[in-house]
């Protein structure tokens, strides 16, 4: 079996679940679909849990370990640091968070659907879902899409916030 072949075995695997990858290769806590992660992002904005809906994203860690490796950015002679675009990311997505946090006005919010608007990159060991629109139903039945997240990322069919980053 050439590499090749035995590359995308193993990631058919650890997709499927066959194998799991190392811990400090996995997401954590992740969530069971796009729609679970953007109702506890609709919960956590109602509660305003900051804390909790920073425990909904992507850990420094996890970019580090698993999602920097992969990314363009990460080769040598792009001459990058890691940790400079974990800080550019983390601090503009705590901005965004922030900003979507103080000015919430909950109306008994549901989540109705989630698409995403910026398409899919797969990494291998993971997916990123890019441009996120929930479409919320309010309490009086009242529908509308809104932006509350920028992207989520997906590993293993698990969800999670990549970041609050919208453009």
């Amino acid at each position: 079996m050439g590499p090749l072949c035995l590359a995308v075995l193993l990631a058919f695997s650890v997709h499927c679940g066959w194998l799991s990858l190392p811990e400090e290769l996995r997401l954590a806590p992740t969530l069971e679909s796009p729609s679970a992660v953007a109702s506890a992002v609709v919960e956590g904005l109602r509660s305003g849990d900051l804390n909790r809906l920073r425990q909904l994203a992507l850990t420094e860690n996890e970019f580090h370990m698993l999602v920097w490796p992969k990314l363009p950015a990460s080769r040598p002679e792009r001459n990058v640091p890691w940790d400079y675009a974990w800080n550019d990311l983390a601090t503009k997505s705590d901005a965004n968070l922030r900003a979507r946090l103080s000015g919430w006005q909950d109306r008994g919010y549901t989540v109705v659907t989630v698409a995403f608007s910026g398409g899919v990159t797969d990494y291998g060991a993971f997916r990123v879902h890019r441009d996120s629109v929930l479409t919320l139903r309010d309490g009086e039945g009242n529908v509308s899409n809104g932006r509350l997240l920028g992207s989520m990322i997906e590993q293993a069919g698990r969800f999670k916030v990549f970041s609050y980053v919208v453009d």
